[in-house]
């Protein structure tokens, strides 16, 4: 058993090794930070987050999915180091503010923050903004974006309409998608990449900032003593309330103009060339299910699945008498290429024994098994 064990490690090497010398690279690493479970859906049951993650995904990048587990004040030792392991922190509009209060904890990470949500970041949360006030209670519609830096790479690829306004969420989609602040200043090293355009009855702030950026140990207004410790940048995509409160606001809300401003501001922010994909993603034509990897295994494996549509799909592993031992994966995918891990441990995070184990793939009318080999 040991000399077998000596010889998997000496595979593993190997095919690391050679994953560097061919030039390969890991797609880089987003924490999504969310409050709304793992399920991923409001008290009706309307996805959440889900379209977010896909959409990242589906660009090439690896998202973790922190969930009800960055709550509370001030930041743990654990939770600081989740954080910081990651390429790029994206904070969810499912996120609620009262949960968040450590702005010193949260302004002094070093990676780079995008936040969908702005009452995370108001003066009496994070202390981006030295106001509390937003337009109309976040309750009246979708806003439009106008540049005020028009050649800035957030807007490549993006073509505003005739008046030179962006339309980045779906006004048909919830009562919450405002939540813009009504607000026209963002201290002195905050950068309006983008105002915000509303309805005269809305009784707007003019010219209200929209997409804001503060670089590297900026401060965020004169009177707070609160800095940047890494790039942060605001890009607002509306408030997640419940469907029962607002209709469909479960759902994902971000138009086509959105999905890019979105994909372009991950990309600058992790430094890249704006407007290539990390994985440029091409539809599979089939189902497929791949051998998982490393096989024999010892302590976790990864295994790759593509779908030619879109659709649910289940991904779980099953011991040889057919017994159901963990679900790696059960949720609503965009069509691509995923990976589910196993790390070895029942649904109840127990360590299984070593063994041959069976994985199955099931989506709409399809189902494929394949076989894994567990070695302790």
């Amino acid at each position: 058993m040991e000399k077998l064990k000596k010889m998997l490690q000496l595979f593993s090497f190997v095919m690391i090794l050679g994953m560097l010398l061919s030039g390969a690279t890991q797609a880089e690493l987003i924490i999504w930070v969310g409050e709304n479970g793992a399920n991923m859906v409001d008290s009706l049951g309307v996805p959440t987050d889900q379209g977010f993650i896909d959409l990242l995904e589906g660009a090439g990048y690896t998202v973790q999915t922190e969930y009800m587990t960055m709550q509370g004040a001030p930041l743990t030792t654990e939770q600081f180091d989740i954080l910081e392991s990651g390429d790029l922190i994206i904070i969810s509009r499912t996120t609620s503010s009262g949960s968040y209060i450590d702005p010193a904890g949260w302004n002094s990470i070093s990676k780079p923050i995008i936040v969908n949500s702005v009452y995370i970041i108001r003066s009496s949360r994070w202390q981006w903004f030295n106001t509390g006030d937003l337009i109309n209670n976040g309750r009246s519609g979708a806003p439009a974006l106008k540049a005020e830096i028009p050649d800035h790479p957030i807007f490549t690829g993006v073509t505003p309409d005739a008046d030179g306004l962006y339309y980045p969420l779906d006004p048909a989609i919830g009562c919450g998608n405002t939540s813009f602040f009504n607000w026209a200043e963002a201290g002195d090293d905050g950068i309006i990449i983008a105002t915000s355009v509303t309805p005269d009855t809305l009784g707007a702030v003019e010219g209200a900032v929209g997409i804001v950026y503060w670089p590297v140990e900026a401060t965020f207004y004169p009177e707070t003593d609160q800095f940047a410790g890494g790039p942060r940048l605001l890009l607002p995509c509306g408030t997640q309330e419940d469907a029962g409160i607002c209709p469909k606001q479960g759902l994902y809300n971000l138009t086509p103009v959105g999905d890019q401003l979105f994909l372009n501001s991950v990309a600058w922010m992790l430094g890249k060339e704006v407007g290539v994909e990390a994985n440029p993603t091409v539809t599979p034509a089939d189902f497929k299910l791949a051998q998982n990897f490393p096989n024999p295994f010892n302590p976790s494996t990864t295994i790759e699945f593509s779908l030619p549509t879109a659709t649910t799909a289940k991904l779980s592993v099953y011991n040889m008498l057919g017994q159901k031992v963990v679900t790696l994966a059960d949720r609503s995918y965009q069509p691509g290429t995923y990976t589910g891990t196993w790390d070895g441990l029942d649904s109840s995070g127990r360590i299984v024994e070593s063994g041959v184990y069976l994985y199955k793939l099931e989506a709409e009318n399809f189902s494929l098994i394949k076989k894994m080999l567990l070695i302790k």
